[in-house]
């Protein structure tokens, strides 16, 4: 009897094994839109046309921002919902030769605006309360355009007491003030934050290939991933590693590489010399100048994926809709998928820095960045889902908000160059 107690436990040991490996085979883009792999071709597709369907739907708004509050897409109901104050001005959007001869009309919904909050208020609202963050200097804060709320949203911190003068005077543009709270559902790998106190090598028998997502640190134990191969946009010659800004602190320091799922520093290999520049904390990135024999491809890492374990950057765009998917791979918590919430959000640090035009991406209640995604890719998948598009690096986590450096501020403010997959 007891060697068959021993079986079943053993048994449901196997299964429950089974069921987890099953359940965490799944595609990152699969488990946000809670469809099988399978079906991802075919949303990717919908994504696609929704999207077109929705710049053209944003030209045509652009000209009656006094009677609509935004729009955003649902992938899954195929369809762009467009938020309205004023149903009267419908008939002359559905009527338009751009969107009836595009075939877009169909994909396309108008919604009563949940707050009746035009879209040309929300923007003044949000601009002012931009300019009270920087004349009253607020500290960790989070605020944003949340278009499916219809409203300006202020994330803050109750401990904060030097905010109550910002908060004074930002009540009368009427923000949602929703307090930071821990995640629902917590990231299971997000304590894995610790290199071993090992010697750093300084030697090295082999290339070494460094993919992007990827463990980097510093001479203090900094430990962020690796964002994106760049080049310096004057001389070719310069290669940089693109990270988060504050991974790169105090004095120059060199940078060390860990291959995926390594945690002692003996294991590293340096990288090169970050390069000192206000970039590092007024716009968040820091170039890390690549002065080493390494073998950096255009390449995401996607560990966990069965079929598409490595992702070819084919280039890099701009997200344009709201509800777009956006990826990103960290080296703690690998590949993990949201939707976008913000394109142009504003953060305070806790040190008062102030960070603008930022983009924010959630799974609602899921954390999916944890410490040490920091500087790590953010990307869309293209038409298949070997191949994406660089929109951004991974910057700090609000709990269960993502937040993004774009890949324009980086290249404009950065005078570097994305290098293409050849």
């Amino acid at each position: 009897m007891r060697n068959i107690h021993l079986l079943l436990n053993l048994l449901l040991i196997v299964f429950t094994l089974n069921k987890y490996s099953l359940v965490h085979a799944k595609e990152a883009l699969a488990e946000l839109w809670d469809v099988e792999d399978s079906e991802l071709l075919n949303l990717l597709a919908i994504e696609e046309k929704l999207t077109a369907a929705d710049k053209t739907l944003q030209l045509l708004l652009e000209n009656y921002d006094s009677s609509f509050g935004g729009t955003y897409l649902d992938v899954k109901n195929r369809t762009v919902y467009v938020n309205t104050v004023d149903f009267s001005v419908v008939p002359i959007i559905i009527n338009s030769s751009e969107l009836i001869h595009s075939g877009y009309l169909k994909f396309i919904k108008f919604i009563p605006a949940p707050a009746k909050n035009l879209m040309a208020t929300l923007t003044f609202w949000f601009n002012n309360i931009v300019e009270l963050i920087k004349k009253l200097r607020p500290v960790n804060i989070l605020a944003y355009i949340d278009i499916k709320l219809n409203n300006v949203v202020i994330y803050y911190n109750l401990k904060d007491e030097i905010n109550k003068r910002f908060f004074k005077s930002a009540r009368k543009f009427m923000p949602t003030l929703l307090q930071t709270n821990s995640p629902i559902n917590r990231h299971s790998r997000c304590n894995e934050t610790e290199i071993s106190q090992l010697q750093i090598l300084g030697v090295r028998m082999i290339k070494r290939r460094i993919l992007n997502g990827e463990v980097i640190f510093n001479e203090i134990d900094r430990m962020c991933s690796v964002g994106f191969w760049s080049k310096n946009n004057k001389n070719e010659d310069l290669n940089y590693i693109v990270t988060a800004g504050h991974c790169c602190v105090d004095r120059s320091q060199l940078f060390y590489h860990l291959p995926w799922n390594y945690r002692r520093s003996q294991d590293s290999t340096q990288v090169g010399e970050m390069i000192e520049s206000i970039n590092n904390f007024k716009y968040e990135f820091c170039l890390v100048n690549i002065t080493e024999d390494v073998y950096l491809p255009t390449v995401i890492r996607n560990t966990d994926s069965e079929d598409y374990r490595e992702l070819i950057i084919e280039g890099g765009k701009n997200i344009t809709s709201y509800s777009n998917h956006l990826c990103k791979s960290g080296h703690i918590t690998h590949v993990t998928c949201g939707y976008v919430k913000e394109l142009k959000a504003v953060s305070v640090h806790p040190s008062g820095q102030i960070n603008m035009g930022l983009i924010i991406a959630s799974k609602e209640f899921f954390e999916t960045v944890c410490l040490g995604d920091s500087g790590g890719p953010a990307f869309s998948y293209l038409q298949d889902l070997s191949t994406a598009s660089l929109n951004a690096i991974t910057i700090i986590v609000w709990y269960d908000l993502s937040i993004f450096l774009p890949l324009h501020i980086i290249l404009s403010k950065g005078g570097v160059e994305l290098v293409r997959s050849h």
